[in-house]
Parts: structure tokens; C-alpha cells; sequence
């Protein structure tokens, strides 16, 4: 019998530790919540200039007939003729893409009828291609539109591989915002505990420049060479740190 009752006065005592201990855990996780659900949160921004090194350009070729087998074959022949004269400037296959092809039906209105008529078909192509050599860029320019290209558009320069820049502009975005937090301490009167959460978005800004091309630089017989100024890119990193309040 007195077994029986030293067992249950240690199981007893057990459950009492167990709900003393799991008391103060509880504690302390709310005394951490309480602590945590005062935060401050500061935002700094860190910009960085880099010259490109790749320009892109969309070229598009666009043609009209009732006969679809002639218009597709001189969509053709005037894109190919294109592509070849890149290539022959020495851009790579992996440089050209097609980003449009399309084939509509073209209808006018008939005012005396007030019916659509058939008028025949258009044929839009357009490539997308990446220039290394940014001093063929302009000469590119001159020699597509020599070739019969619609349109020229979309002229951006970008950094090929961009990735060094950006980490480089999110660390002075983190150092500017870690300055602000600083002087937020002091003005507040405040100490500042760890980081309880953390944001950070980085973007290339770059100019676009839209077109050359059309119905007029078909009859050119020369075209003359644009000049092409690069300038500079500017990458762009905002963060958001929020920190605690101790």
C-alpha cells in the first residue's frame, strides 16, 4: 500500500513540474510576442550607374495581298533577307528571336452596303535581337531599314547579366537604412532589438526609344548611319527592415 502511494506522490510531483515548466515557457513566448508587437520600420534605397553592354531592338517586317501564298513568300524572303544581313554583322542565332507572327484577314466597311467586304490578308513578323557590339548598333539601324524592315522599334540598352549590380545596390540600400534606423534611436529615444522582418525589390531603369521604319525607307536606296549614344543604366534597390523595440 505505501507503494502504491509513493508512486502516485511521484507521478504527482511530475505533472507539477511539467505544468510549472510549460507556465514559463508560456511566459516567456508571450513576453517575446509583446516585445516583437513593438516594431519600427525604416526604408532606404541604394542606387548604382553602370554602362550596358547589350542592346536590344525589335525589327518587324509587315505585308498585305489577297493572294496569302505571295504574301507569305514575300513576308518571307524580306525577313530572311534581314536575319541573314544580322548574322552577317555578326550577331548569333541565340540573339534573334521571332516575337510575332501573325496572319489576319483584312475586311473595309461598305457604307452603301453597310457590310464588311474582304480586302485581302496581313502578314506581321517580328524578330527580337540583341546586339553585343554596341558600336554596330547604329549601323544595324541603317542596314535593316535598307533591307525593307516596317518597323524599327523598342531600342533599349540593358546590362547583360546584372546580378553583381543589384547585390551591389541592395547593400547600400541596407546601409542607408540602417543609418536611418540609427538616427530614428536617438530622436525617439528608443533601443531598437533584432530585425523582426525584411524586404527588398531591385529594378534596372533604362530609356526606351521607339521608331524608325516604315513605307517611306522601302524606296530609300541608302540609308544613312544613325548615331547611337548608350549613356548609363541606373539599378535601383528599396528595402524595408522592420526591427523590434526593446
Amino acid at each position: 500500500m505505501k507503494i502504491m502511494e509513493n508512486k502516485f506522490f511521484q507521478f504527482l510531483i511530475f505533472v507539477l513540474m511539467i505544468a510549472v515548466i510549460g507556465y514559463f515557457v508560456a511566459s516567456i513566448d508571450e513576453k517575446s510576442k509583446s516585445a516583437d508587437s513593438k516594431t519600427i520600420t525604416v526604408a532606404g534605397t541604394g542606387e548604382v550607374y553602370v554602362s550596358p553592354d547589350v542592346g536590344v531592338i525589335d525589327i518587324s517586317v509587315k505585308n498585305e495581298g489577297k493572294d496569302i501564298a505571295l504574301v507569305t513568300n514575300q513576308n518571307n524572303e524580306t525577313m530572311n533577307g534581314i536575319i541573314s544581313f544580322l548574322k552577317g554583322k555578326g550577331i548569333e542565332a541565340k540573339d534573334i528571336k521571332t516575337t510575332v507572327y501573325n496572319i489576319s484577314p483584312r475586311y473595309e466597311y461598305n457604307g452603301d452596303t453597310g457590310k464588311r467586304i474582304f480586302v485581302g490578308y496581313e502578314i506581321a513578323q517580328t524578330v527580337h535581337v540583341k546586339i553585343r557590339d554596341l558600336t554596330k548598333v547604329g549601323e544595324i539601324i541603317s542596314g535593316a531599314t535598307e533591307a525593307k524592315a516596317d518597323e524599327i522599334s523598342s531600342l533599349s540598352f540593358i546590362v547583360d547579366d546584372d546580378e553583381a549590380v543589384k547585390e551591389q545596390a541592395k547593400e547600400l540600400a541596407i546601409k542607408d537604412a540602417k543609418e536611418k534606423a540609427q538616427k530614428l534611436e536617438k530622436a525617439l529615444g528608443v533601443s531598437l532589438g533584432r530585425i523582426v522582418s525584411f524586404y527588398e525589390s531591385s529594378y534596372p531603369v533604362y530609356d526606351t526609344y521607339y521608331g524608325v521604319g516604315g513605307g517611306a525607307e522601302k524606296s530609300m536606296s541608302s540609308v544613312s548611319v544613325p548615331t547611337i549614344e548608350t549613356g548609363q543604366n541606373k539599378v535601383t534597390s528599396n528595402v524595408s527592415i522592420t526591427y523590434s523595440i526593446r
